[in-house]
């Protein structure tokens, strides 16, 4: 084995053994991922673009923390072939249509498949354990998500998927934002650049803000509205109206405006609050479903050229952060489970994260099977996910969309419900509902 994790090469022993007896060998029968032709299979036309040359650092990548580089220590030996640090393009994105996870056996398929690119791959992967704190997430995800802009809008493509552009008028309207008055003449200036100006939803979200602070409760509510219906994706009106809702005690309308915001921007620190607060006052099925934790990593390269992951001790967290690490390092690979093409350049895709996730679940269940792994109730939770709902709106919801909320945003309407029905579940416990989402007002 080319890593150093004493518990992976456990769990490749018990691949090796025969423990997922049934699974397809690395040149063997594809695994179940079906994504050609797929509606939103790209976010974005693969337009002519400024690579990055072989290892080059982006901006947006900070520097190694001292726990971060001492996971960097090269492994004592050279790699047969070097690997160049690699970054997602951002500028391309993946979306996946709903796909439920019907066996364990399933899941095992990618287990296998991961575990036999890590040991016969000429890269060097180096599988060790760390705790949370050392996760590098902007180097995998991108740079700190920025809050929403109301003065973009999204436009969709004939598949469903969205694209962000700018509100019309959009840097006359910016600019006049910036003269308003902070007085009580400031209402009437922003209604007047809300006729002057009425494809921005920035203006009338910021004419309910200054209303709702006057009181004007019914008011601002109409501004809200009037913000959501030139464009629905714009998560902070819906996160106002959510909280308007809850102080009225009218929980349908706050449950439903909480979870429409969180859907399109999973970081927003106002709607997740606002669902908090419902859960705290008992406004939710508190505990009724228990929310998976993403799987915290650390995923770079040492001077070396070896590809280091670093994660929980468990077989799943390493399988995980081992998938990651071929899914990145291994062109043909993923040229073959993603769809993209092998010469292209790297970016982030919901089945990637799907394909991971199965896999860890798959060495979950191998543990299980041989009794070398304990229950884990969040991971027993994210296999009901898995066959139940699928893992788009987890992968979506968790980490995709809570790193990049522009991909939330513009994500298409199977998407966008299936984020819907995970957050009506697992975080505001609601059960197994599927709501209908903003694509019902742009109906």
């Amino acid at each position: 084995m080319r890593g150093r994790s004493a518990g992976f090469l456990g769990l490749l022993s018990l691949v090796t053994l025969g423990a997922l007896s049934g699974c397809v060998p690395l040149q063997g029968e594809e695994p179940p991922i079906r994504s050609p032709g797929a509606p939103g299979a790209e976010q974005l036309p693969l337009a002519p673009h400024a690579a990055l040359p072989p290892g080059a650092v982006p901006a947006w990548v900070p520097a190694f923390t001292a726990e971060q580089a001492k996971l960097l220590e090269p492994a004592g030996r050279a790699p047969e072939v070097r690997a160049d640090r690699v970054f997602p393009d951002l500028e391309r994105f993946g979306y996946a249509p709903p796909r439920l996870l019907a066996r364990p056996e399933d899941a095992m398929k990618f287990t296998k498949m991961v575990a036999t690119v890590l040991d016969r791959s000429p890269v060097l992967y180096v599988l060790q354990v760390a705790p949370p704190s050392a996760a590098n997430l902007v180097g995998q995800y991108g740079p700190a998500p920025s809050a929403p802009d109301g003065y973009q809008v999204v436009r969709r493509r004939a598949d469903g998927v969205g694209e962000l552009v700018p509100a019309p008028r959009a840097a006359e309207a910016r600019a006049a934002m910036a003269a308003v008055p902070h007085d009580e003449n400031a209402a009437a200036a922003l209604r007047a650049l809300g006729a002057k100006f009425p494809g921005v939803p920035a203006i009338p979200d910021a004419l309910g803000e200054v209303l709702e602070r006057s009181g004007q409760i019914a008011d601002a509510e109409a501004a809200y509205r009037a913000a959501i219906t030139i464009d629905p994706t714009f998560a902070p009106p819906h996160a106002s109206l959510a909280n308007l809702a809850q102080k009225k005690g009218d929980l349908p309308v706050a449950r439903r405006e909480v979870a429409e915001a969180l859907s399109l921007d999973p970081h927003s620190k106002k709607a997740n609050e606002i669902a908090a607060r419902l859960a705290a006052k008992g406004e939710v099925e508190k505990g009724a479903v228990l929310r998976p934790h993403p799987f915290a990593m650390f995923l770079d390269v040492d001077r070396t050229g070896a590809v280091h992951t670093a994660a929980a001790a468990s077989d799943a967290a390493q399988i995980y952060g081992g998938c990651r690490a071929v899914l990145r390092y291994e062109p043909e690979v993923r040229g073959r489970l993603l769809n993209q093409p092998k010469d292209g350049p790297y970016f982030l895709s919901m089945n990637e994260e799907v394909v991971c996730h199965e896999a860890a679940l798959g060495a979950y269940f191998a543990g299980r099977a041989n009794g070398k792994t304990a229950p884990d109730a969040e991971l027993d939770e994210l296999f009901r996910t898995a066959r139940e709902e699928g893992l788009g709106g987890y992968v979506m919801f968790e980490i995709l969309g809570h790193h990049r909320p522009e991909r939330a945003r513009t994500a298409p309407p199977d998407v966008h419900q299936a984020m819907m029905g995970y957050i009506d579940r697992h975080v505001l416990a609601l059960g197994p509902r599927l709501a209908q989402g903003s694509f019902t007002a742009m109906r």
